[in-house]
């Protein structure tokens, strides 16, 4: 049986490339999805089902929860997919440079996990395996990456802040697992504007020798498809998943391990 199946799913980020493949496949699956991001995409189709929504806005989140509540009257899944990447020289970076990445990177999924959590809890007693928070976190999270300061230290947190939701939610009693998809380098545009911006700070390397050499450097030879990252957040927030809880699956072709 397909537990997904009418799911009431949240995913922040949905303007972007991972938050497309996430969006498509929980749909495929059945599920029904709320996109959230800054602005609705410049195309959408109609019945398309989306909430404007700043993570780093507390009032933005307590409104958007209420609107599902309200509409929905559950929250199933939620995915705190929303982030940036900046990229610069520490000694470059400006210190509001450095709090607005902490305050999409971490802020956001914190705010997420706070304003949900009533919703979730009462949704995932109905819900085989609760309720399910999938946190989109990086291989960033473990292995440093010249001019990423502020994006590496970002995931990192949130890589605790995932495993500490988890513990504190069983030590409530509420049905709610929380988990981490650790993806490595993906085929988006984020990835385009992060080796642009590498190029540029590294004194004007080549981008198609730069990406041969991330690929080369990872086990598996290429890229990550995000519909690659989408299959480990619907495994996640699936029954099939029911006892991995503070967890993090690594959708990285072995960057992690090499």
């Amino acid at each position: 049986m397909n537990d997904l199946q009418g799911a009431i799913v949240l995913v922040t980020g949905s303007n972007g490339d991972i938050g497309k493949a996430i969006v498509h496949l929980f749909e495929e699956r059945g599920a029904k999805v709320i996109r959230s991001d800054l602005e609705a995409p410049s195309r959408s189709s109609p019945g398309v089902d989306f909430i404007a929504l700043d993570v780093t806005n507390e009032a933005s989140w307590s409104k958007a929860i209420s609107s599902i509540e309200e509409r929905h009257g559950a929250l199933d899944v939620l995915v705190n997919n929303a982030g940036i990447a900046p990229m610069t020289r520490m000694e470059d970076a400006s210190l509001e440079q450095w709090r607005l990445c902490q305050q999409v990177n971490v802020e956001g999924s914190f705010l997420g996990l706070k304003t949900a959590a009533p919703l979730l809890a009462r949704s995932g007693t109905r819900r085989d395996g609760g309720a399910a928070v999938v946190n989109l976190c990086s291989g960033a999270s473990d292995k440093p990456t010249a001019f990423s300061a502020a994006y590496c230290v970002s995931k990192a947190a949130a890589r605790m802040l995932t495993r500490v939701a988890a513990v504190e939610f069983s030590a409530l009693a509420y049905l709610i697992r929380v988990n981490s998809v650790h993806p490595g380098v993906v085929e988006s545009r984020m990835m385009d504007d992060i080796l642009a911006k590498f190029s540029q700070i590294s004194g004007g390397a080549p981008i198609d020798d730069l990406r041969k050499a991330v690929a080369a450097g990872n086990p598996m030879g290429r890229f990550v498809d995000p519909a690659e990252v989408a299959e480990a957040v619907v495994f996640l927030s699936s029954s099939a998943a029911r006892f991995i809880h503070g967890d993090a699956i690594h959708v990285d072709g072995g960057y992690a391990a090499s």
